[in-house]
């Protein structure tokens, strides 16, 4: 007949089976590390975004990068000298008909009178048709810098009419605000309608 095993040593026992089942468990997850914590872990890597731009994405920040920031000149592709003439439309051409020394004299808020300089630009129409010239503005820049001058429209301006008729001309008066010391500068004319920006640059006579 057997003896019976006493209860205190088959807990004992059973623990100590316990303690090796579970150690041998350990050492095998080590030795595979191809297993769901790893799976895991290899999810979250794929599902983050790539840090590569797609075409559309490129295409969109360089179009960005190169438009022309508010207040800021445009390029020189199409810079012509200050006597010369420029075409901005098939038909359309402009040039610079006066530029004069004057002493302006401030009477609006953020105008700043003294040394400046009255600008005549001439738009001519070859068209075919009226040309509208409702949206044309100019804008002036100086000194190395390009930094943009004040317009003092109080004082001598007179903008361009609405529209000039096929065939004709049209005029308009710019006075800026430009130290003598700040020359040469720049003069941008944008009649708008898809119009290019035509810039002339140079130094003006006195």
């Amino acid at each position: 007949m057997l003896s019976q095993v006493p209860r205190s040593r088959m807990y004992v026992a059973a623990a100590v089976a316990a303690v090796v089942l579970v150690s041998v468990a350990v050492v095998l997850i080590v030795r595979n590390p191809s297993g769901p914590a790893n799976a895991g872990a290899d999810s979250t890597v794929a599902a983050a975004p790539s840090s590569t731009a797609t075409p559309s994405e490129k295409e969109s920040e360089s179009s960005e990068s190169e438009e022309s920031e508010p207040g800021k000149p445009s390029g020189d592709n199409r810079a012509v000298g200050l006597k010369a003439e420029a075409t901005s439309a098939p038909g359309v051409t402009a040039r610079l008909a006066r530029i004069d020394s004057v002493q302006a004299t401030a009477s609006l808020p953020g105008e700043i009178g003294g040394p400046a300089l009255a600008i005549t630009v001439k738009v001519k129409n070859q068209t075919g048709k009226k040309l509208d010239l409702a949206l044309g503005v100019v804008n002036a820049y100086y000194g190395p810098e390009r930094t943009p001058a004040v317009s003092v429209a109080s004082d001598g301006e007179v903008p361009f009419p609405a529209s000039v008729a096929d065939g004709e001309s049209a005029k308009g008066v710019y006075v800026f605000q430009i130290p003598e010391e700040g020359r040469p500068v720049r003069v941008e004319l944008d009649l708008g309608n898809g119009a290019d920006v035509v810039v002339f640059k140079g130094r003006p006579q006195r």
